[in-house]
């Protein structure tokens, strides 16, 4: 054999043990790239389908999934796709009849779903009688199963692939070698590009964060599966921005309620607080949200209503009084379960102040039986003189007289109660068009001035006048507002010693308009100082009946001064007399009007 035989030989030898080393370790590396393409493949398009059918799965949609897979398998014309219920049962499937399969419950692929281990495993489907690679994945949200997605792909498909691949191997030699390398590499390139894209997608959708855009993946073999993952998107997007809105609404009508609301957890920590709850429980939202319940308020009784509620499932209620302050708190307390399914998730209590409504009706069952009270005396008198006359026929004219004059004075108590009332009606009336009438204060202060001047000279009292120079412009009613001067001063009249001064001013002072009237009477006790201005109320009855009182002229006073906008006040000391005071705000517009410090007062 010559050199070029050996030569020859050897290259030959060399080359063709080359291409048979390298042509086995390129069928096992591409055999293995096939099956890694297949494993990634059927792992990322089943984790699509999972996603795609979350939403289907959580409402219970059959119809919706049957569809969905119809059109997601209709792209994947090589695969089925399967959609299984959490209990094993099969809602959709691309390739089969849902009532004519089996519980898929014990299936190798959904047991593995949820293992470590869990891959694609080859086995013989018992609907389509042929062998395929399945693999599922489960559909979870918030740790709860919601079920599972199955893909799967012929057996055949892939071993022809794996034939392929070594005949191309085999027969092409080094070249053919390289070129399917360079073929396999571009072919998993245009394979992965689009799936990369498509997997960005989706993992920006679940962050909530905007998705990239979809340059090759709307391209090719998987556009259909990339427009139903877009419009998918594009529905999901549409109805988290309907339950944003919904939850704005919510928090908006439960921000603007009156009564309380807070919502906790099952553990009892707050998720929810509006501002009515945050001022009963004297909190504010950011303090106590995520706070348990019994961190933010020291009353048992709502920690225990809450937990009984949330124990049993069922409404609870409570009406609470919480003592404190001038007066006695009164909360109704209304707790009701969340339920997620046959689970209680959390509860809800609604906290109502029912104090004013319990004053209101305290007030009202008084002045029903003060009004009661007061007209009862006079016309249990007035029945007596009248009785008294007519039933005794031998009557002497004078008795007769002097019992029809008491029957008389009874009436007149009686029409005096009763024009007080309705005087204090009027008062109360939200709604009256005189009140807007101009008006100077000095002009009505005289007035009730002279309407006083018989019984201040009656008793022989002293009655100064005080005016400021200017004048005192204010908007009101002048009958209501002389009225409230005239019961001031008859009440510092009536009440204060036999000749003891009494003193009318009207004055500018801290930008109000006020009328004083100040007396050297008993004074009145500071316990008593607020209540002097409830109806009926007195501070010595027996005295206040004596002189005539209806016990409504200071109820008048205040009321008259609420309705113009103003307000009351008084300053009293046992022994030293008392100033009562109406102040009232100015006409709008009507500032240059005023007088000035230095205008000379008016004394009378």
């Amino acid at each position: 054999m010559t050199g070029f035989w050996k030569v020859f030989g050897a290259t030959a030898l060399a080359v063709a043990s080359a291409l048979a080393v390298s042509g086995l370790l390129a069928v096992g590396v591409l055999s293995e790239a096939v099956d890694r393409q297949l494993d990634r493949r059927m792992r990322s398009e089943t984790a699509l389908l999972a996603q795609a059918a979350r939403p289907g799965l959580r409402a219970g949609d059959e119809a919706g999934l049957a569809e969905l897979v119809r059109e997601l398998g209709a792209s994947l014309d090589d695969a089925r796709l399967t959609v299984v219920a959490a209990d094993g049962r099969v809602l959709a499937d691309s390739q089969g009849d849902t009532r004519l399969m089996d519980n898929h419950a014990t299936r190798e692929e959904i047991l593995a779903a949820r293992r470590p281990d869990n891959a694609p495993r080859a086995r013989v489907s018992r609907t389509v009688h042929e062998e395929l690679f399945y693999f599922a994945l489960p559909v979870e949200e918030q740790g709860r199963l919601l079920g599972y997605a199955r893909m799967a792909v012929p057996v055949a498909d892939v071993r022809e692939e794996h034939r392929q691949v070594g005949r191309a191997v085999l027969g092409a030699g080094a070249l053919a070698l390289l070129l399917g390398a360079l073929a396999a590499a571009l072919l998993a390139r245009s394979v992965r590009r689009p799936l990369d894209e498509l997997t960005r997608y989706v993992g920006a959708v679940e962050c909530g964060a905007p998705p990239p855009p979809l340059a090759h993946a709307l391209r090719g073999d998987l556009a259909g599966l990339a427009r139903a993952i877009v419009s998918m998107t594009r529905q999901l997007g549409e109805r988290y921005e309907r339950i944003a809105l919904d939850q704005a609404e919510i928090l908006a009508i439960v921000g603007s309620m009156d009564e309380g609301v807070l919502a906790v957890d099952v553990r009892q920590q707050v998720t929810l607080l509006n501002p009515a709850a945050a001022r009963l429980l004297q909190t504010s939202e950011a303090a106590a949200r995520g706070t348990p319940v019994w961190e933010i308020t020291r009353v048992p009784e709502i920690t225990d209503l809450l937990a009984r509620c949330l124990r049993t499932g069922s409404p609870a209620f409570l009406e609470l009084v919480l003592p404190g302050g001038p007066h006695d708190r009164v909360l109704r307390l209304a707790a009701s379960p969340l339920s997620g399914g046959q689970t209680v998730v959390g509860g809800v209590l609604v906290l109502q102040d029912l104090t004013g409504m319990r004053r209101l009706e305290s007030v009202r069952r008084d002045f029903v039986v003060n009004v009661s009270h007061e007209l009862k005396t006079p016309l249990t008198a007035l029945s007596g003189f009248l009785d008294a006359s007519l039933d005794d026929p031998d009557l002497d004219e004078q008795r007769r007289l002097r019992f029809l004059t008491r029957a008389r004075d009874a009436t007149e108590r009686m029409i005096a109660i009763v024009a007080d009332l309705l005087a204090l009606a009027r008062a109360e009336s939200p709604e009256h068009p005189g009140r807007e009438s101009p008006l100077d204060l000095r002009e009505l202060t005289a007035e009730s001035h002279a309407h006083a001047a018989d019984l201040a000279t009656l008793r022989g009292s002293p009655l100064q006048l005080d005016l400021p120079g200017g004048p005192l412009p204010v908007s009101g009613d002048r009958a209501e507002l002389v009225t409230a001067i005239d019961n001031l001063l008859d009440n510092a009249l009536r009440h204060g010693p036999p000749g003891g001064a009494v003193r009318l001013a009207a004055l500018l002072e801290a930008g109000e308009a006020v009328i004083v009237v100040e007396d050297h009477g008993p004074g009145i006790p500071a316990v008593e100082q607020e209540r002097v201005w409830e109806r009926f109320y007195r501070v010595d009855k027996s005295r206040s009946r004596e002189l005539g009182g209806t016990g409504l002229g200071l109820a008048i006073v205040r009321n008259v001064a609420l309705a113009h906008g103003g307000r009351v006040s008084l300053d009293s000391e046992v022994g030293r007399g008392s100033t009562f005071r109406i102040h009232l705000p100015l006409r709008p517009g009507a500032a240059h009007d005023v007088s000035s410090g230095d205008a000379p007062a008016v004394r009378a």
